[in-house]
């Protein structure tokens, strides 16, 4: 799987089925190429899109283990 296969992807949480964000970085280890992470940007209000410079950029960072399932263009994640 290369990067740009996992970037724009939708997570949703399995506990509610929340839409979380887009995938916007990937963590992994350069020896190994193990994904070790994900980094997603939330879902913002159209007022922070069209003002981003207003607002300091967010993103939720994900581990290995929380990551349930990758299938599609959905990413499966188990946050409590």
């Amino acid at each position: 799987m290369q990067f740009k296969d996992l970037t724009k992807k939708q997570v949703i949480n399995v506990y509610d089925g929340s839409f979380i964000g887009l995938v916007d970085d990937i963590v992994f280890d350069p020896i190994s190429y193990e994904i070790l992470g994900l980094y997603v940007k939330p879902n913002s209000s159209f007022f922070k899109r069209l003002c981003p410079w207003l607002f300091s950029e967010t993103k939720i960072e994900l581990t290995r283990k929380e990551i349930e399932y990758i299938q599609g263009d959905v990413i499966l994640v188990k946050i409590k």
